[in-house]
């Protein structure tokens, strides 16, 4: 009895709340406006900073063509051999420049590092962004040890809510079911509080922003 008289006076302070409103004692605050300080440098630069800060791989671009040859300096480099890229046009245009590519989504688990594409990148956190209407799914950016993204300048906004906003206006009625952003490598100090990367995602993420489609 006493738990339900408790609870009714709880309620009935919500109700009494709720109908007598207190007025707002900042009535010209401006609640739209960016809380973050605008920067006059231009979002590629602001984007490469932050995103190299938080341990990433910038490599930027002039054609598709020198991200081909990047790509290629990389994986002799690194020693890839099993690369996988699901996305149809950026897998047509590696076989294209011969460069061997794995298309099917079961080889993610035995695979070296996964080529895809983004949805946009946040300049001020350096950030990308990816969602589930993608070809390469929610799985594929987690579960590959490397992580290498193409984009372009076209797809950088200003901040995290220019994000949502992108993607709003992109899908319209058909918004993805799930959106990820990617800030760097996975790190974690789960384990003994001990930082370990790639433990939860990919140990590196590769980023090439190419300035010509």
């Amino acid at each position: 009895m006493q738990d339900s008289t408790t609870r009714e006076k709880v309620l009935k302070k919500i109700r009494s709340a709720l109908i007598s409103k207190t007025p707002n004692p900042f009535p010209n605050l401006d609640f739209d406006s960016s809380v973050f300080r605008m920067n006059d440098e231009v979002p590629e630069l602001i984007f490469a900073q932050a995103f190299r800060e938080a341990g990433g791989n910038f490599v930027f671009c002039e054609t598709m063509l020198d991200f081909a040859e990047g790509l290629l300096n990389i994986a002799q480099e690194k020693k890839w051999s099993k690369l996988l890229c699901v996305e149809k046009e950026l897998a047509d245009f590696l076989d294209q420049c011969e460069f061997p590519v794995n298309r099917d989504p079961a080889a993610v688990t035995s695979t070296q590092a996964a080529i895809t594409q983004c949805e946009c990148l946040v300049a001020r956190t350096g950030s990308i962004m990816v969602s589930s209407s993608q070809t390469s799914g929610r799985g594929i950016p987690v579960f590959t040890p490397i992580h290498v993204v193409v984009a372009f300048p076209d797809q950088l906004v200003d901040d995290l809510k220019d994000a949502f906003n992108f993607i709003k206006s992109k899908y319209k009625d058909q918004q993805p079911s799930a959106t990820t952003f990617i800030t760097g490598p996975s790190r974690t100090a789960d384990i003994g509080n001990e930082l370990v990367t790639g433990a939860q995602g990919p140990a590196e993420v590769y980023l090439f922003l190419v300035d010509k489609r």
